[in-house]
């Protein structure tokens, strides 16, 4: 069993703009090979248990768990700790200290064969994807958009959703309301889920594409996860994340927006 530490890892440059993505599109989403050469680094295995934390306040780690899913690791042995590291250090549990150096992506190996086995990640989805989702309406002369009959996008940002504008059609469900207000890394029950995306208007079991945004490709992920919780399939192409998303698409000049 490995436990994974989020806030020692995540929020280095290794798994933020690197060049070695997996689309050209978006500068967030780490590839493969770096994942691989990464995992390597820490002598992490595929038959690994992954217990994902991090201290209080912090709300990557579904990202994280993600990040592992995403990349083809036993979905069975993923899994989030529902709590912070001060609640696990307050309850007395152990912890390790000492000085552990992050690899920068620069530094790792990437030509050589890794012993890791990643795959390319199937639930995430580029730029293009989402404007094929958004198209103006042929019926109207005045420009408006339309969003596909099948694709449904759901927005995880919080006030930035009407403040800073969102994608057409976007349906806006905050990634707070996915976890307890007084402990952010603790996820509701199932029940509670869906009631969030019942209040929303959504059907988790929806036979439409649900694309998941937010603002960088990292709170989408808590929907993500909320899906699969409630029940939905999401090992097909009919889930996935929008990794640039408003980053990305409210930088460009050329998308349809609301704003």
């Amino acid at each position: 069993m490995r436990i994974f530490d989020l806030l020692h890892l995540f929020t280095h440059s290794v798994f933020l703009y690197s060049r070695y993505n997996i689309y050209k599109s978006s500068v967030y989403y780490v590839g493969k090979t770096l994942f691989s050469a990464l995992m390597d680094t820490y002598s992490i295995q595929n038959s690994d248990h992954i217990i994902i934390f991090a201290r209080k306040g912090v709300i990557f780690t579904p990202r994280m768990w993600f990040l592992f899913k995403s990349m083809g690791h036993d979905p069975s042995k993923i899994h989030l700790l529902q709590g912070s590291l001060e609640e696990w250090k307050e309850s007395g549990g152990d912890l390790e200290t000492g000085f552990r150096a992050v690899p920068k992506a620069e530094d790792l190996d990437l030509s050589k064969k890794f012993k890791y086995v990643a795959r390319d990640a199937p639930n995430v989805c580029d730029m293009q994807e989402v404007l094929k989702a958004v198209s103006l309406d042929d019926d109207d002369d005045d420009g408006t958009t339309v969003l596909d009959e099948n694709a449904l996008i759901l927005d995880a940002r919080g006030s930035s959703f009407a403040r800073r504008g969102h994608i057409p059609g976007a349906v806006h469900i905050p990634y707070a309301s996915f976890v307890d207000p007084d402990n952010m890394l603790q996820f509701k029950k199932k029940s509670d889920l869906l009631d969030v995306f019942t209040q929303a208007g959504v059907d988790v079991m929806d036979k439409r594409q649900i694309i998941c945004s937010c603002g960088s490709g990292v709170s989408a992920c808590h929907i993500f996860l909320a899906l699969e919780e409630c029940g939905r399939f999401v090992e097909d192409r009919r889930t996935v994340i929008y990794d640039g998303s408003w980053d990305e698409w409210g930088s460009d000049e050329n998308t349809p927006k609301i704003l």
